[in-house]
């Protein structure tokens, strides 16, 4: 890894990854990616080479796109503005209106199984 003093700052560090399509298997193309890292996420890589999980910093940075990809499937679409917040929430009102809302201790019930779920997985 080579340091970086361009717009990044002297504290960033350049990271050179190939990708052939985005989060897809890892193969050689013609123009490497580069990726800024902090100090911080440097020394994150650095770790976990030396715990011996992975053994490139490709192959970390490649798990941590996989994961953050993963996340974002799972997770429900958030409104990006406020007028898709609105819509949302006048469906919502619809809804209740209409009879199909859920019972507030049915609700809370949920919420702490899942809480209780996720506190399993870890």
């Amino acid at each position: 890894m080579s340091s970086s003093a361009g717009r990044f700052g002297k504290d960033r560090k350049d990271l050179e990854l190939r990708f052939r399509e985005p989060f897809g298997k890892f193969e050689p193309r013609e123009k490497p990616m580069n990726v800024s890292l902090t100090p911080e996420l440097e020394k994150f890589v650095e770790t976990e080479l030396k715990n011996g999980v992975y053994q490139t910093a490709s192959d970390v940075i490649r798990a941590g796109l996989r994961r953050l990809k993963a996340d974002k499937e799972r997770s429900p679409a958030f409104p990006r503005t406020s007028e898709e917040l609105e819509a949302n929430l006048l469906q919502s009102i619809e809804r209740f209106d209409r009879g199909e809302g859920v019972d507030g201790e049915k609700a809370f019930r949920r919420l702490r199984r899942r809480i209780k779920e996720h506190g399993a997985r870890g």
